[in-house]
């Protein structure tokens, strides 16, 4: 009986998962119909992915000289970066209604859970949204910068995806980065290469994400009996094993350009124990992957740990600042707070903006600490299934 519930749980946590990701997990039923349709608005955005857009901006804020906004306005960032991305997932949705029949049948349109004609403008208003926070709260500059960004992940989707190829989804993901710096420093943009190498760091990591994706994906024979991923590239479909060659050199070159933010920045400790071992073992997988490219599970592992690599490298970075710059302040703020709520709770709205920034701090370790362990975890399934 305990096995059977835990086997429960354990598929609920997975269906949950699969959802998050946007592979679709909820079939609807006649019981659950209204839930179902709830939900789908929230699952058509791939909230796991959502987040990934986070860290990305954030490692821009966090290097860009000068002081942080406060942190209500960094709140809004936050959220300005996941609607953006929210929106742009549920666009491509729209796009790829027809193929998802295909391939991703549970996903919310075609499984009957997210209105068809809604859908792009419930993208493209998540999207406008994101812009306008952004314009608002922060500068234009930055404002400009995500509605470039939002409308070539508009063009991805309509276009590019099918014509080029996946490899220009990188150039969508390039500039994010380099929102999170104009937010907090609009004047040095220009006059700094720091933060173009970190648009160049999401291009490269983006671009090796997407070859090692496509292993991940069906692979097909073509007319002349040759076994190709399903996925373009750049303008061809690359065979398993280009794939996996190109993810390698893609997630190398990220590698040999963590070490030279390393060096560029003078990031201490954080960085070390988190950004480099993450990258180590996500260049190594790659190689593992290339050793044999028609395994699937290598490639779900190669994936996962290029994912983690992103998570890692900006953890470390935003952690490394954090304690650098920042933690005098941040001791300071909860020392204000804990005398604050032993005393009177009458601080007002900088009470409010000191709890977050310590949320905020304990959330960001916790997230580190949690993505550590999952990767472990996969590290020992992966090897006791091989």
């Amino acid at each position: 009986m305990a096995k059977e519930g835990r086997a429960g749980i354990s598929e609920v946590l997975g269906a949950i998962s699969r959802a998050a990701m946007g592979h679709g997990a909820f079939p609807a039923t006649e019981r659950w119909k209204k839930l179902s349709l709830l939900e789908g608005f929230i699952e058509i955005t791939r909230p796991f992915l959502v987040i990934m857009g986070v860290p990305t901006a954030g490692i821009g804020a966090f290097l860009a000289p000068g002081l942080l906004p406060s942190p209500l306005a960094l709140a809004f960032g936050v959220l300005a970066c996941m609607l953006s991305a929210a929106g742009m997932h549920a666009f491509n949705d729209w796009v790829d209604r027809e193929r998802d029949k295909r391939i991703w049948p549970n996903r919310p349109i075609p499984a009957g859970r997210f209105p068809v004609a809604l859908a792009p403008f419930y993208g493209l208003s998540l999207m406008g949204l994101s812009v306008g926070i952004t314009w608002k709260l922060f500068n234009p500059t930055a404002g400009v910068i995500l509605a470039i960004v939002d409308t070539l992940g508009i063009l991805f989707c309509l276009f590019f995806k099918s014509y080029v190829g996946h490899l220009s989804l990188p150039f969508v993901i390039a500039p994010i980065p380099i929102v999170g710096w104009a937010a907090i420093s609009p004047e040095t943009l220009f006059s700094r290469t720091l933060p173009w190498l970190l648009g160049a760091m999401a291009f490269t990591w983006q671009a090796g994400h997407v070859m090692v994706s496509a292993l991940v994906h069906p692979i097909k024979k073509d007319g002349n009996g040759v076994l190709r991923c399903e996925r373009k590239a750049a303008f061809f479909f690359p065979t398993p094993r280009q794939a996996a060659i190109l993810g390698l050199l893609f997630l190398s070159l990220l590698f040999i350009e963590s070490l030279l933010l390393l060096i560029t920045v003078g990031l201490g400790t954080f960085y070390w124990c988190l950004a480099l071992p993450a990258g180590i073992l996500s260049v190594g997988t790659a190689i593992w992957l290339l050793l044999d490219p028609m395994k699937r599970r290598r490639a779900i592992f190669a994936f996962n740990a290029a994912s983690m690599f992103l998570t890692f490298l900006c953890g470390g970075v935003v952690l490394d600042v954090i304690f650098k710059k920042h933690l005098g302040s941040f001791i300071a703020w909860a020392l204000s707070v804990a005398k604050g709520l032993l005393a009177t709770v009458e601080q007002g709205s900088a009470t409010v903006e000191k709890t977050i920034y310590i949320i905020g701090l304990i959330v960001t370790i916790a997230v580190v600490v949690i993505s550590a362990g999952g990767m472990l975890k996969g590290i020992m399934k992966t090897r006791m299934d091989s």
